[in-house]
């Protein structure tokens, strides 16, 4: 057995971080030519937002180029945009770096998703070190993504892990690419990247947040819960901001839900919750002024949370007031995933059940049901079922494999 790769085959490379640094770059990718092989480490653990600390980047015919953008951003976008956008990239899980990429002005032409492709070979859980192993015969050292990738100077061992993960890549995706051309499915993957690079190609700026969307909040019932929660989330956003820390160095969304529902109103109280109990009484003491406010304000002026109004049955609809659909929809997703195994696709990867949901209200539901009955029963022939599953984000392969599947239990 092999031991693992740490350090690329040309040594550890040069960090570029200053203006003149991002020209060179520049330079020395604009001089190769072929597909760019890109990936980020990014530090949202501990920094406020999940932007990029570094970037590294290869050619087929130039080194590893590793670009730390803090404090140069509009240097990035100034002088590495027009030597990359456009371009041919390969990415392992474009999804998780596209977005901060985008922040930085920087847009794949076409796109090569070695994370995609594996899904679309059959391979579970394609992690980069698993495809990686299994295509290249190469065992890479995944031992340092959870660092701090936002303390400079990063560590040697940091920089030549960061410097593996594009080092194989461009050979990683040709092996890939040969194995899906030769299973008939190279028409499959470049709709999936095509589709990806499309759904990032309009980002340019973080999505606002909302203490809404804080994982919890929805099942915070009490009014007066959600006045605190909202006040003590915008405290934490602010300072949070301020600091550029992770909100939850601060309150974790597990502990802010806590104070929510137990409305704290002394520092002993809030030692009771487990992330707090070493913090000064000083701080402490702000943290019951503001859950304090928030409890004692005009109930009239406390937040609702907005009903979700879902277009299609949930599950537990279903499951409450149709079980003979719900039962359906479990048949069609044996159906899908015998499908995935038959064709070599990871099931998840055709449809997703909240789809399969969708077409079995679409095609079996209730017209008589007061919120849901205007899509039941919308679809009745084949043409219609394609139509819909496009609507839904469907691709043109999943379309054509699934369809007959849904064809014979639905219509």
């Amino acid at each position: 057995m092999n031991s693992p790769r740490r350090v690329p085959e040309g040594g550890i490379p040069t960090v570029f971080s200053t203006r003149n640094g991002v020209i060179e770059a520049a330079r020395i990718l604009a001089q190769g030519s072929g597909p760019i092989a890109i990936d980020t480490e990014r530090a949202s653990s501990f920094r406020y937002d999940d932007r990029a600390f570094l970037i590294q980047l290869r050619r087929p015919d130039t080194p590893i180029v590793l670009i730390a953008p803090e404090g140069i951003r509009s240097d990035v976008r100034e002088f590495l945009a027009p030597v990359i956008n456009g371009e041919e990239w390969i990415v392992h899980a474009a999804a998780t770096d596209l977005t901060c990429l985008a922040w930085l002005g920087l847009y794949p032409g076409k796109l090569f998703d070695t994370e995609v492709a594996g899904r679309l070979l059959g391979i579970p859980n394609p992690n980069l070190a698993y495809v990686t192993e299994e295509f290249l015969g190469i065992e890479l050292d995944k031992g340092y993504g959870a660092t701090d990738w936002s303390r400079f100077p990063l560590s040697k061992a940091q920089l030549a892990y960061a410097a593996l993960d594009v080092e194989t890549l461009i050979d990683l995706a040709e092996e890939m690419a040969y194995d899906l051309e030769q299973e008939d499915k190279t028409d499959w993957a470049r709709e999936e990247f095509a589709a990806i690079a499309n759904h990032f190609g309009s980002i340019t700026e973080p999505t606002p947040r909302s203490w809404i969307d804080s994982r919890g909040i929805r099942g915070i019932y009490e009014p007066e819960g959600l006045a605190v929660a909202k006040a003590v989330w915008e405290e934490r956003e602010q300072q949070a901001y301020d600091a550029d820390i992770a909100p939850g160095q601060i309150i974790s969304n597990s502990s802010l839900v806590d104070i929510a529902r137990h409305i704290p109103r002394s520092i002993n109280q809030l030692r009771r919750i487990s992330q707090l109990r070493n913090r000064s009484a000083a701080e402490l003491k702000k943290w019951v002024t503001i859950i304090s406010t928030a409890a004692d304000s005009d109930p009239k002026s406390w937040p609702e949370i907005p009903v979700e109004n879902h277009e299609y049955p949930t599950k537990q609809f279903l499951k409450n007031n149709h079980p003979d659909l719900n039962e359906l929809v479990n048949v069609l997703r044996e159906d899908r995933d015998d499908l995935g195994e038959d064709i070599a696709v990871v099931p998840d990867s055709l449809v997703s059940v909240a789809v399969l949901r969708s077409a079995v209200w679409a095609t079996r539901g209730d017209i008589r049901s007061p919120q849901y009955g205007e899509k039941a029963q919308t679809v009745t022939t084949t043409v219609q079922l394609e139509e819909f599953l496009r609507e839904h984000g469907l691709r043109n392969w999943q379309v054509e494999q699934l369809t007959p599947v849904l064809e014979s239990a639905l219509l």
